[in-house]
Formats: structure tokens, sequence, C-alpha cells
């Protein structure tokens, strides 16, 4: 999940973004919008990463790079590190997503660091719980 809050225009967002909404740049998509709607401007915007799952414990196959690869350009080399065997590749939307919340001009951006695999005692992580698991919420409000 990732929180929007413009503190001057009184408006919030709440985005998820796994690694197709990260790719499709629904968090500039949504910043965007809350420019159109209610004349927030990016650089009024807190924003917040909450728990997601960890660069570290998110492999990608090729598929899943080469997307990364064709929307962030230049960038994705750094958002697609190796495992530390090299065996694989990994995609680290927490990065991803503070690139393109810099890159629409929010400029306070928080990540939570709460990787979601390595605490499955409080938070659910369809990954690491190979699909049996449950759902957690996120909520924003004014």
């Amino acid at each position: 999940p990732i929180f929007l809050f413009d503190p001057i225009r009184r408006a919030v967002g709440l985005v998820h973004a796994g690694w197709k909404g990260t790719v499709d740049k629904v968090v500039q998509i949504a910043v965007q919008a809350m420019g159109q709607r209610y004349r927030t401007r990016p650089q009024d915007v807190l924003a917040g990463i909450g728990p997601s799952i960890g660069a570290h414990h998110y492999p990608v196959g090729a598929d899943v790079a080469e997307q990364v690869q064709r929307s962030f350009g230049m960038d994705a080399a750094a958002l697609l590190p190796t495992s530390e065997d090299g065996s694989e590749m990994q995609f680290d939307l927490w990065a991803a997503n503070c690139l393109l919340l810099e890159d629409v001009g929010v400029r306070q951006i928080e990540v939570s660091g709460f990787c979601t695999a390595c605490n499955v005692d409080d938070w659910f992580s369809h990954r690491a719980e190979n699909g049996r698991t449950g759902r957690f919420g996120a909520l924003i409000g004014l």
C-alpha cells in the first residue's frame, strides 16, 4: 500500500502497487489525479509506503524483468538486483515506487521497511506463504 496525503488541500489517496501496478506507474497516476481533482501539488504530498514484500524476498522471472526494463529504462538495473547467490533477479518495489514518486515531484516519502515475507507472524505474505494466506487492509482518511 502507498498512502498519499496532501495537508494543504486536505486530500488523501491510497494505492496498491504490486509489480504490475508499479510498472504501470499507478502511484504517479494517483498523484496526478489528486492534482486534477483537488489541485494537489506533488511537492505538498506526504507519501508512505506501507508493509510489503522486500526485494530480498521478491524474485521475478524474465517476463516481469522485461516489463520493469521497459517501464523504467536506464533506472531498471538498480531496481532489479540479483539474489546473494546470483541465481535469480529480484524486484525492489520500495525503490521503484520511491523513484516514481520523486519523478512526479513528491519529495516527502517514508518507507515502512516492514517486509511482509520476513514478518509472517504480523503480516500476510502471498509469496512467503505460497498463496495460503489471509489478507490485510490499508485505510486512510481525513
